[in-house]
């Protein structure tokens, strides 16, 4: 299953440095279930699957605590290094190419005690308003083809007999 392997591939590339694997695994791969988790219940309910969708919100439910093991062991590593949690987690994401996506499930990873400083990243709000920004140029540009073709459009019309 692709969700295995990717979860197995991680672990791969994590299996020399063990902050990186409580970063990679609990704090990255598990939390991710605890925002898809809700929403693929959710589906399920609208499918009319509740034997499927009842399995899926216990497993997410089961992730919390996955999670909460992951926070813990991770914070103590770090305090054995030396280091700074927050900062630690952001380096070895970027040190192992990680990327954090949204969207997150704050009340489900505050519960696990995950600090949003830790992923709810600058950078996420920064490519939020890239994706605007351009959103927002090709509206512009849409609209000024739209405009041209019209007078074009008009033109043409203009030089028929």
């Amino acid at each position: 299953m692709p969700a295995h392997n990717l979860l197995w591939r991680e672990c791969e590339k994590s299996s020399e440095d063990v902050a990186a694997r409580l970063a990679v695994i609990p704090l990255v791969q598990e939390a991710r279930g605890l925002d898809a988790g809700p929403r693929l219940v959710q589906k399920l309910v609208g499918f009319g699957d509740l034997r499927t969708s009842d399995i899926v919100a216990r497993i997410a439910d089961e992730e919390v605590a996955h999670v909460a093991v992951g926070v813990h062991w991770f914070v103590d590593v770090c305090q054995k290094m030396d280091c700074t949690p927050s900062s630690a987690f952001k380096d070895l994401l970027k040190e192992h190419n990680v990327e954090l996506r949204g969207p997150f499930n704050y009340s489900a990873r505050d519960e696990a005690g995950i600090p949003r400083d830790w992923y709810d990243l600058p950078t996420n709000d920064q490519d939020k308003n890239k994706k605007k920004d351009k959103t927002e140029k090709l509206t512009e540009v849409y609209d000024r083809l739209a405009s041209i073709i019209s007078m074009e459009s008009e033109n043409s019309s203009l030089n028929r007999p």
